[in-house]
């Protein structure tokens, strides 16, 4: 029987409420901190073939690298790999925070928004390619490349990959994660640990070896799931 469906029974058959919420990236350690949430599922950037370095459980889930969308023409913008150079010159809408501003943290220092050309600081990507959409602004906007292949239908932006030049290499993981050692703490029927166990069936990394995906660890807890009882 399928992991996730012995977990359902089991919460069932013990009345275990399973709440799920959304958690923002920029609040994802808090709330795992702070244990409002238990089992997080949330993106994390990472060197490109590496692990993410952290102090919580890790399960890892999938990769994918980051895109460029844009509403300039192919004559302003080219149809081709956008370089550093190019990037830094680029009227650019700029996350105030997140997982996408760690990319630029990373690649461009801490004082990103005065190193790049940015027109605009936003605080949600929705709110970023509604006003490309609309044309409100003319630019481009860093995500992942899911949202930018998904953004592209019917919205007359255009997705631009990155060239290989921006250092470090950088992708995103997503995974599961939970607290530093709390799901050894309790015992393997624990609510946590037959969800936990779902997630581990479940995972499309479930089929490598430990030494391909990395092994579990102390890892900071997601935004995601919470259990109850």
């Amino acid at each position: 029987m399928a992991g996730g469906q012995v977990a359902v029974e089991e919460f069932q058959r013990r009345e275990v409420t399973l709440k799920v919420e959304h958690v923002r990236t920029r609040d994802l350690w808090a709330r795992l901190d702070a244990k409002q949430v238990d089992i997080v599922c949330g993106s994390l950037p990472t060197h490109r073939g590496q692990q993410p370095h952290l102090d919580y459980d890790f399960l890892e889930w999938h990769r994918e690298g980051v895109a460029l969308l844009t509403n300039l023409t192919p004559r302003e913008l080219p149809d081709t790999p956008v370089t550093a150079t190019r990037l830094t010159t680029l009227p650019l809408l700029a996350p105030s925070a997140g997982l996408l501003a760690q990319f630029l943290s990373q690649w461009f220092g801490p004082d990103y928004p005065h190193t790049l050309n940015v027109i605009a600081t936003i605080d949600s990507l929705n709110y970023g390619l509604n006003l490309l959409t609309a044309e409100l602004l003319h630019g481009a906007i860093l995500t992942t490349d899911r949202v930018a292949d998904a953004a592209i239908t019917g919205t007359g932006l255009r997705k631009l990959t990155l060239a290989d030049d921006l250092t470090p290499p950088m992708e995103i993981v997503t995974g599961i994660l939970a607290r530093p050692g709390e799901r050894h703490r309790h015992s393997p029927d624990h609510p946590l640990n037959l969800l936990w166990a779902a997630f581990t069936h479940h995972s499309p990394s479930a089929n490598l070896t430990p030494a391909a995906r990395g092994s579990a660890r102390p890892a900071r807890r997601l935004p995601g799931s919470r259990h109850g009882g």
